[in-house]
């Protein structure tokens, strides 16, 4: 009984709440504007977030140690080293390349005078075999470049060492520190709007005393307040969401126009903006209401 008379009040709570909205312009506005400049951050934060996230799983996924073999192995010798490599801990794969196809991809990186110069190198090739290992965690790769250095007839081992890690670390940080910060973000609007329904409810202290008077229940009276923390929040959703769909979706074709395909590779636009631009209606509309409830909770208390 008191759901269908919840649902039956529910018009008219949605109208109290906007006439709040209106009669309380100046604060209202205020709220609003700052919402929306918190949204926006918490918008450009997750963004970055989510795509420095891309970034590194890209980079991690791609992490490989190349390894050379000495000339002077025979090719039993040679070949005798990858079952060696593929016995190491921390070890995803191992890839075998011949000295004949290290050559062909030393003559494809070349330009076409130089491709000519290496051609001499078909029968005398001074390249030796190579493998590339790809690790299965980024913090493998010190431990297993040292062990795969100890092999027999293995010449030379090459990755991004310290360096890379290093660059995973920070990107890592870089995620994190985006995460508390839109956290941060978050209750920083949780105040802002909290604020507002107390000036509101202090402006009808006398209203909602009567109310009470007469036999309102506390669901009643919180309502209306609880739906215009939700409105101001998603007011103030709505300048962000726009901003997000065609600002990312610039910054998007110009930053992959400028980076290419490889390692450095963004989340495609859609439907990551409307994915976020829901978190976003969530984050405004349920920050709103759950400031607006608190509020109310403790004056309903007095």
């Amino acid at each position: 009984m008191m759901i269908l008379r919840g649902i039956k009040n529910f018009p008219k709570h949605c109208k109290t709440a906007l006439v709040s909205i209106w009669r309380n312009g100046v604060m209202s506005f205020s709220s609003i504007f700052a919402v929306t400049i918190t949204l926006l951050l918490i918008a450009v934060v997750m963004t970055i977030a989510l795509n420095v996230n891309k970034i590194t799983v890209n980079i991690e996924n791609s992490l490989t140690i190349y390894v050379k073999v000495d000339r002077a192995a025979t090719e039993e010798q040679s070949k005798a080293i990858e079952p060696q490599l593929k016995a190491l801990k921390g070890v995803k794969s191992v890839k075998f390349s011949s000295k004949d196809q290290e050559l062909n991809k030393l003559i494809a990186s070349q330009d076409k005078n130089n491709k000519k110069l290496f051609e001499n190198y078909r029968n005398d090739n001074p390249l030796g075999d190579a493998y590339t290992v790809e690790v299965k965690n980024v913090k493998n790769l010190d431990s297993v470049a040292k062990k795969i250095e100890h092999i027999q007839y293995v010449n030379e081992v090459t990755y991004g060492g310290s360096s890379t890690n290093k660059l995973v670390k920070i990107l890592e940080n870089i995620r994190n520190g985006g995460a508390i910060f839109v956290v941060a973000l978050i209750v920083v609007v949780l105040f802002m709007i909290a604020n507002t329904i107390k000036m509101a409810i202090t402006a009808r202290s006398t209203e909602i005393a009567i109310m009470r008077m007469v036999g309102a229940s506390n669901w009643y009276i919180r309502i209306p307040f609880m739906l215009e923390g939700a409105f101001i929040g998603l007011f103030g959703a709505i300048i962000p969401i726009i901003a997000l769909r065609y600002g990312y979706t610039f910054a998007y074709e110009q930053l992959t126009q400028m980076m290419g395909a490889g390692l450095v590779a963004f989340v495609s636009p859609f439907p990551f903006v409307y994915k976020l631009s829901g978190i976003l209606l969530l984050l405004g509309a349920g920050v709103g209401l759950i400031g607006a409830f608190f509020s109310v909770r403790k004056f309903l208390k007095l």
